[in-house]
């Protein structure tokens, strides 16, 4: 049986959450050409580009001109969690979607950072990762895309909502 919360009744349901997120789509969509995901496999992302791909495939959504998924690979991954972040990359290329592996740079690498830097391990109060591991190489690799394409993209990153009060 399911606790409800304080603030059930402000719940979303997923038929609506979609339903929004498609209509967002559509309108902001519309605004660009060129679109692309930020992808690094974790749970967030892959609902992201998971429901981006099932709404351009039913056609609930008009397909941009492209669409580039950017998997940001740090390296520290798991080995299953990495195969499937790769299945998912293989399974968009078969759909249409241009896909990259983005690295970040060396000096910023986790171990890098850590062990030639001497920079402590993140934590809760101290998150250089993301940053430094994800953001940064996505970052970069946007402003590749951009002046390939010459011109911006629509930027689609997935976060949940009340996960956490950094992420918020």
């Amino acid at each position: 049986m399911r606790t409800l919360s304080l603030f059930e009744s402000d719940r979303l349901s997923l038929d609506r959450s979609i339903e929004l997120s498609a209509e967002s789509l559509r309108h902001y969509g519309s605004l660009y050409k060129h679109w692309a995901i930020a992808f690094s496999g974790g749970k967030d992302s892959s609902a992201t580009v998971t429901l981006v791909a099932d709404l351009l495939d039913k056609g609930l959504v008009p397909r941009p001109a492209s669409i580039t998924v950017l998997y940001a690979d740090t390296r520290q991954e798991l080995p299953p969690l990495h195969n499937s972040a790769m299945g998912v990359l293989k399974t968009l290329r078969e759909r249409g979607f241009d896909t990259r592996v983005v690295l970040p740079e060396l000096d910023h690498r986790f171990f890098v950072y850590m062990l030639g830097r001497g920079v402590p391990p993140p934590s809760n109060t101290f998150r250089w990762c993301t940053p430094k591991l994800k953001v940064m190489s996505i970052e970069k690799e946007l402003e590749t895309l951009r002046e390939e394409y010459g011109e911006k993209f629509l930027m689609l990153t997935g976060v949940r909502i009340g996960e956490s009060a950094a992420r918020d």
